[in-house]
């Protein structure tokens, strides 16, 4: 069997990216940032899992934009193989490092929904006996 894993980033590298990237949301077609997160949670709470709280005002029409082709399966830790509880390090740390430099924000377009998207592909079975969950992250650019 196949093993897979996060990338380990340090803390420095951690705040560097989150200074930079940050996690948005579509909340009835429309897109929202989240509020700003501790360093802590950053690493040990799912960013998800309080939206009615934390998801904040809406992206202005002309400041992000989709960077085209860029969309990448993504690991997430599990404790409870069903509950999906990404982590916003989780995420940064698995960015190509060949196209971070353009990147202003993220957002989990695709996530397990049910026991059978645990799955779906051969890549997501392994994942998923490796103790993580896999989602789709999408990248956005800041619009030129």
């Amino acid at each position: 069997m196949f093993n897979v894993s996060i990338p380990e980033i340090s803390d420095e590298q951690l705040k560097e990216l989150y200074e930079q990237i940050k996690p948005v949301i579509t909340v009835k077609g429309k897109l929202h940032y989240f509020r700003e997160f501790t360093f802590d949670e950053l690493k040990w709470i799912s960013y998800i899992q309080n939206l009615d709280e934390d998801v904040r005002e809406e992206v202005g029409e002309n400041k992000l934009e989709v960077l085209e082709n860029r969309d990448f399966v993504c690991l997430h830790n599990y404790g409870d193989r069903k509950l999906f509880k990404p982590r916003i390090f989780e995420v940064l740390s698995q960015i190509d490092r060949h196209v971070v430099f353009r990147v202003k924000a993220f957002e989990i377009i695709e996530s397990p929904q049910t026991a059978d998207d645990f799955f779906k592909d051969s890549f997501r079975s392994i994942a998923f006996y490796n103790g993580y969950h896999v989602s789709t992250v999408r990248l956005y650019g800041e619009k030129w």
